[in-house]
């Protein structure tokens, strides 16, 4: 009756065994695809080209925050005259974060002109059904679609 018991219990141990390491390799496998797959899932940042950096002002600090022994200071600027926008313009920046290509036509088989980035203002000269017709900073005419643009408030 003894070996038996011993039998038995041995038994059991070699099937909780079993299933606790089942269990704990399924879950480690499980947690691995997890956080490599969840990494594969975000996007990488946008790439910033050195054609793309603003560069600084001359009435605006260094980005160091240290300033050139020989610099004196410039009077600041008058500030510009409001431009004067067209009946019905407004003026709206781009949402969407890849940028924005500036078609030639309500189009998107059109060529394209230029190309906008993220957080770039235009102005909004007219709407064709899902398509806004701009007027870049450098007086580029062109048509984007209306869902990538968000209309800023009037001053």
């Amino acid at each position: 009756m003894l070996t038996s018991m011993k039998g038995l219990s041995g038994l059991l141990q070699f099937f909780i065994g079993f299933i606790l390491g089942v269990t704990l390799f399924v879950g480690g496998i499980s947690l691995a695809g997890y956080l490599v797959f969840n990494r594969f899932a975000a996007s990488p940042e946008k790439p910033l080209f050195p054609e793309e950096q603003s560069q600084p002002q001359d009435d605006q600090p260094s980005p160091t925050g240290t300033e050139s022994p020989q610099a004196s200071p410039s009077p600041s600027p008058s500030p510009s005259p409001t431009e004067e926008l067209p009946s019905g313009a407004y003026k709206a920046k781009v949402i969407w974060n890849g940028g924005l290509n500036v078609r030639t036509e309500p189009d998107r088989e059109s060529d394209s002109l230029a190309t906008i980035n993220y957080n770039d203002e235009v102005v909004v000269l007219a709407t064709q059904g899902e398509w806004s017709k701009l007027r870049l900073s450098g007086g580029t005419e062109g048509w984007v679609r209306s869902g990538n643009l968000e209309k800023l408030p009037t001053p």
